[in-house]
C-alpha cells in the first residue's frame, strides 16, 4: 500500500505554507493554528448543516467518531508543542548545553541516532522528540524548571490537564471507552464502562483550556530563553548583523500568534536593540 503523501497543491496550500512556517519556526504558534482548525472541523458538522434527516441514528455515531478523533489530534499537537519548543532551542543556542547534558530523562539512543540517517533531523529532535513522560504535568514542569527555571503548568491547571490526559488515552488505546481504573483517575466512576461523550462543545474548552499554556511557554519562557542568549553575547556589544539570524530564531520562540490566518510577526533592528537593552 503507498504512503498517502499530500498533493503539492489544492484550495489550502496558501494556509499550508503558513502552517509550515509556524512549525519549523514557533511551535506554539503552530499549535494554535493546529488546534483552532481541529475546533472548527469538529464544529463543521453541526445540527444546522446536517439535513432534518440526518440529525439522528447513523449521522450522529459517525459524528461522535470524528470528534473522538479530532480530540485526540488537539492532545497531540499540544504533546508536539511540549516536546519542539525544548528541541528547538536545543538547535538554536548552545546556552542551555550544559543542563541538556545533566538532563537524566534525555538518553541518547542509538535507534533514534541510526534512524534519523535517511531525513535531515536536527539535534534537537533527536534529543528530546523520542522522550516518554510528556502526558504528566508535574513531569514537564519538572524538565522546564531543571533546562530554563520556569513552570509553564499552572497549579490550577494540572487536575485538568490531567483529565484530559486520560481522556486521551481512553480514545487513542481503548476506542474511547472507559475503563473502570481511567474512570476513578478521572474522578467519576459513572464514566466506568461507557463511551466518552466528546462533543464539539467539549473540544472548544479543551482548546481554550491547552491555549494559555501554551502562550506561556512562549511569551514568559520563551522571552527569559531570548533574554539568556541575548545576555551571553551581550559582552561582545550589540550587533544586529551578526545575530541577526539567530536572532530572529530566538524571537519567533518567543512569539504566539493566537491566529491561524495571521502570520508570523516581523522583527527588525529596533526590536533587537530594545531587547538587548532589557538583557
Amino acid at each position: 500500500m503507498p504512503f498517502p503523501i499530500p498533493d503539492a497543491w489544492n484550495r489550502d496550500t496558501a494556509d499550508a505554507e503558513r502552517d509550515e512556517t509556524k512549525r519549523k519556526e514557533s511551535p506554539c504558534s503552530f499549535f494554535f493554528s493546529q488546534g483552532r482548525a481541529l475546533v472548527l472541523a469538529a464544529n463543521y458538522f453541526s445540527d444546522d448543516r446536517l439535513g432534518e434527516q440526518a440529525r439522528g441514528g447513523v449521522a450522529l455515531k459517525h459524528r461522535h467518531r470524528i470528534h473522538l478523533a479530532l480530540f485526540g489530534q488537539l492532545l497531540a499537537a499540544f504533546e508536539y508543542m511540549l516536546k519542539d519548543f525544548i528541541a528547538k532551542v536545543v538547535d538554536t543556542t548552545a546556552v542551555f548545553d550544559e543542563k541538556i547534558y545533566k538532563a537524566k530523562w534525555i538518553e541518547v539512543n542509538a535507534g533514534n541516532v541510526l534512524a534519523s540517517r535517511a531525513v535531515a533531523a536536527t539535534p534537537g529532535s533527536i534529543l528530546i522528540h523520542p522522550t516518554l513522560g510528556w502526558h504528566y504535568p508535574e513531569s514537564v514542569n519538572a524538565r522546564y524548571q531543571e533546562l530554563f527555571s520556569h513552570q509553564p503548568i499552572g497549579a490550577n491547571e494540572i487536575a485538568s490537564l490531567n483529565r484530559l490526559w486520560i481522556l486521551r488515552h481512553s480514545v487513542a488505546h481503548n476506542a474511547g471507552f472507559v475503563i473502570h481504573h481511567d474512570a476513578s483517575r478521572i474522578g467519576n466512576s459513572a464514566l466506568a464502562e461507557k463511551v466518552a461523550n466528546i462533543n464539539s462543545s467539549f473540544i472548544s474548552e479543551s482548546f481554550d483550556f491547552l491555549c494559555p499554556i501554551a502562550e506561556r511557554i512562549a511569551t514568559v519562557i520563551g522571552d527569559k530563553v531570548l533574554l539568556q542568549w541575548l545576555a551571553s553575547v551581550k559582552p561582545l556589544a550589540a550587533d544586529f548583523a551578526r545575530d541577526e539570524e539567530i536572532y530572529l530564531r530566538m524571537k519567533r520562540l518567543a512569539s504566539y500568534v493566537a491566529s491561524r490566518t495571521r502570520d508570523l510577526p516581523t522583527y527588525v533592528v529596533a526590536d533587537y536593540n530594545a531587547d538587548m537593552a532589557r538583557a
